[in-house]
């Protein structure tokens, strides 16, 4: 039974999920090869798992991927997919089904429930009655920018999270040669989702000195420097949360584009600001950000992941194919509850058993 890793000697956590492998959240299988290997989250080494418990976990790992598995990524030979506290390494041809966007609806709820919270208010209308206080004896932050008549609570609790600036830099007009030098929140509502020259989208911000009313004369806004500060500005935004309904209308205003990426380039050609895009344009857009983002990340790893299972492999397969007699593997198939038994035997064995 494993219960550290053999290379750093950490301790795998354990699980509740599969009962022939009861040491390790981060699991790898190849069911047509009968490989199940643990990785450690500590050294990421991939240990293979015993032979008298490994065709039975396999089958466990394979009905958690089905019952509960949701893709995170896939390349042609592998998939990740997180299966309640279990990360699923699948090598194989087949991928599942692409991932819903339940994560991102989770947190827009939540951020509903914790604006519409008492505890949030009574905070909110204390601070906004002392800005109120020292905006009448003339001690106010000019920043402050709360409308009194329109909706004061969403203005306070967007200042006290956020402060008034997403970005801070320095960036040139192209037109008159004029500087930007912060963008502010109050005024990001005009800022256009612009395609950059990487492909990743940006943010055009209208140029008050050419022309304030058209997406022709902008700040152009690109890179990892744009998507943080569209992230902060949807956020803002956004800090009311959504309602289910409005976040299933965005999750299929997404889906209908065909994936997050080609969703954001529509937006970017259409050359709307992101007050035109309306409630659930925003709440859509800020889905399909944080995805675009995330499956960057993941596909970084995924790389790393491919290149670590094809070393891997090629030990495992000299450990069963060349150590292990084929004599203890078939004595060790027969001997295994049919319902335990893997679909078809692995591939050095194939046409050997019964």
């Amino acid at each position: 039974m494993l219960k550290r890793c053999p290379f750093c000697r950490g301790e795998y956590p354990e699980n509740d999920q599969l009962p022939h492998l009861l040491h390790g959240r981060r699991i790898a299988v190849d069911a047509d090869r009968g490989r199940l290997w643990v990785v450690c989250g500590r050294c990421h080494r991939w240990t293979l798992a015993p032979l008298e418990n490994r065709l039975a976990a396999i089958w466990e790992v394979e009905r958690e991927a089905h019952d509960h598995g949701e893709v995170l990524a896939s390349t042609a030979r592998v998939t990740l997919l997180r299966a309640r506290r279990l990360l699923l390494i699948r090598i194989g041809g087949a991928a599942l089904v692409e991932q819903a966007w339940w994560r991102f609806g989770t947190e827009l709820r939540g951020r509903r429930a914790s604006y519409a919270s008492r505890a949030t208010r009574v905070a909110a209308w204390t601070y906004g009655a002392a800005q109120y206080a020292a905006e009448v004896l003339g001690f106010a932050d000019p920043d402050v920018n709360v409308d009194w008549e329109d909706r004061p609570l969403t203005d306070i609790l967007r200042w006290r999270k956020f402060g008034w600036a997403a970005w801070h830099g320095r960036e040139r007009c192209p037109y008159c040669q004029s500087t930007l030098r912060a963008l502010r929140y109050d005024l990001s509502w005009w800022s256009y989702p612009i395609l950059g020259s990487d492909g990743r989208i940006g943010l055009g911000v209208p140029c008050s000195r050419c022309d304030p009313w058209t997406p022709d004369h902008i700040y152009r806004l690109e890179g990892a420097r744009a998507e943080r500060a569209l992230r902060r500005v949807l956020a803002y935004q956004n800090i009311e949360g959504a309602s289910e309904r409005r976040i299933r209308d965005a999750a299929e205003w997404i889906d209908s584009s065909g994936s997050a990426g080609a969703f954001t380039e529509q937006l970017s050609q259409r050359r709307d600001c992101l007050w035109k895009l309306g409630a659930t344009g925003t709440i859509a857009l800020e889905i399909a950000l944080s995805e675009s983002v995330e499956q960057r990340m993941i596909d970084l790893e995924m790389g790393a992941i491919e290149h670590v299972w094809r070393r891997e492999e090629e030990l495992a397969r000299i450990m069963d194919e060349e150590l292990t007699p084929r004599e203890v593997w078939e004595e060790h198939l027969r001997r295994l509850p049919i319902r335990f038994r893997p679909r078809r035997p692995p591939a050095h064995l194939a046409g050997r058993t019964g």
